[in-house]
């Protein structure tokens, strides 16, 4: 067993063993030769089987190493472009890939951490994996303790961030639970710690409870939760807000993440030093984040330079908000839809107050307004006719013309819709099926609209 002394004082963590591509994993080191690097970057784009029916006899015994390379390459070319156009970059199986944070995200996460005091701060990420939330932290802060169990990530990330130029990260493949008893019984307190916990048991299936994610968040927060004067923690979509803030005590932030309208991750930022967090008055923030690089509509409501739209709001003022509820005949001349992470979030209600549009119904997440609300974040429609849901009329009216179809809160799916009304598909103009909320009872309606474009 070997010992390393890290920059943290009088701190030992053991290792598994010297991190070494060459001395570990031969094939993975082979790769970086000249002729095989040069390779697969003439066929990182290419049909992988055809394209290794082309590979030299030499390396037929690489054939999979290889071979994962290239699908590798494919699947990071838009999540991870520096990693995708950097010299001699090795590429983990490409399942750590998929479970990988975007450079967007990862970009996004680093600057949430404090500006006045960044220059001297240190960050522990307990759940390593690919590396890329640890590269963009360490751009951020002054050191950055990269912890994995699996030898191969680690030692691939470690190879990596020596490839990427980032000197300031220590790697560690190790139990982070481990690290933080020992980290306790040393009385060390890191500025930040950050994990996003793997969401798939020892069988590879897919957990959803906080509790049986690893490492378990909820235990590691009251067993070690004084070893970070903050934490940020990520989680998957699909985790209830509310439960999380139910089992975690202390949580001062909740940011919900999309990337280009499609929700990414949530973000829980937990504060150690405060004793009695309320999380009914919680700041959530809904995040859509866009491509620098990508086509995307105007922003609207945000910071332009940083590509970033925001809407804030407080769990208890957003029960408190009284809703407006439209019935058929005050459907205005604008309807509104939010983007997926005000959605997530449920500022249902608290988009109604900032903005002055009126809600369809309490579970048709669709707003209404007289005038044009030009920074609404979402998708803004101008409504063309209202009527109510008839089977007879929807086929008169529109079978056969060209529509987009939307559902909100309907019981007829989209592909089931353009079946039964030979709907076909559409460009500018959009059908929304939805239910309205009309002297106190449900209307199926149908609201013809054009999309508008900024």
């Amino acid at each position: 067993m070997l010992f390393r002394i890290l920059f943290i004082p009088y701190l030992f963590i053991s290792m598994k063993s010297t991190l070494s591509l060459l001395e570990n994993y031969p094939n993975y080191y082979t790769l970086l030769q000249g002729d095989i690097q040069y390779f697969i970057e003439e066929n990182k784009e290419k049909e992988i089987t055809e394209t290794l029916l082309k590979l030299p006899k030499k390396y037929q015994n690489l054939r999979i190493e290889i071979g994962n390379q290239i699908k590798s390459l494919q699947k990071s070319k838009l999540k991870l472009s520096l990693w995708y156009n950097s010299n001699k970059i090795i590429f983990p199986p490409s399942l750590s890939i998929e479970q990988a944070s975007s450079e967007v995200t990862a970009e996004y996460k680093a600057s949430l951490l404090d500006d006045d005091i960044i220059e001297n701060q240190t960050l522990v990420d307990l759940t390593g994996g690919m590396g890329v939330d640890s590269f963009y932290f360490s751009k951020r802060v002054k050191k950055v303790i990269y912890i994995e169990q699996n030898e191969l990530l680690a030692s691939i990330a470690k190879h990596n961030f020596e490839q990427l130029g980032a000197t300031n990260i220590e790697v560690i493949c190790g139990n982070s639970e481990d690290f933080l008893r020992k980290s306790k019984e040393n009385n060390i307190v890191f500025d930040w710690i950050y994990l996003d916990p793997a969401r798939r048991d020892d069988v590879n299936k897919k957990v959803f409870l906080l509790e049986d994610c690893q490492p378990n968040m909820v235990e590691l927060w009251s067993l070690f939760k004084n070893r970070g004067k903050k934490w940020l923690l990520k989680t998957a979509p699909l985790l209830d807000i509310r439960l999380v803030l139910n089992r975690l005590i202390q949580v001062e932030i909740v940011k919900v993440v999309a990337l280009q309208n499609e929700c990414k991750e949530v973000l829980y930022q937990l504060n150690s030093s405060e004793k009695n967090v309320n999380s009914e008055k919680s700041q959530i923030s809904a995040i859509n984040l866009h491509d620098k690089n990508s086509k995307r509509e105007k922003l609207k409501n945000n910071n332009e330079k940083n590509n970033i739209e925001q809407f804030n709001f407080f769990l208890d003022k957003e029960k408190e908000i009284f809703i407006n509820y439209s019935i058929k005949n005050e459907i205005q001349s604008f309807l509104y839809e939010p983007n997926v992470a005000i959605l997530k979030a449920g500022a249902f209600k608290s988009i109604t107050e900032y903005y002055q549009v009126n809600k369809l119904s309490t579970n048709t997440h669709l707003y209404t307004s007289h005038d044009l609300k030009e920074n609404f974040i979402g998708k803004i429609f101008k409504v063309m006719e209202v009527m109510l849901f008839s089977k007879k009329e929807v086929k008169r009216k529109f079978g056969k013309k060209r529509l987009n179809i939307v559902t909100r809160n309907f019981p007829m799916s989209v592909k089931d819709l353009r079946k039964q009304f030979s709907i076909l598909e559409g460009k500018n103009e959009f059908l929304f099926f939805t239910t309205i909320t009309s002297n106190s009872a449900d209307e199926k309606i149908v609201i013809l609209c054009e999309k508008i474009n900024f």
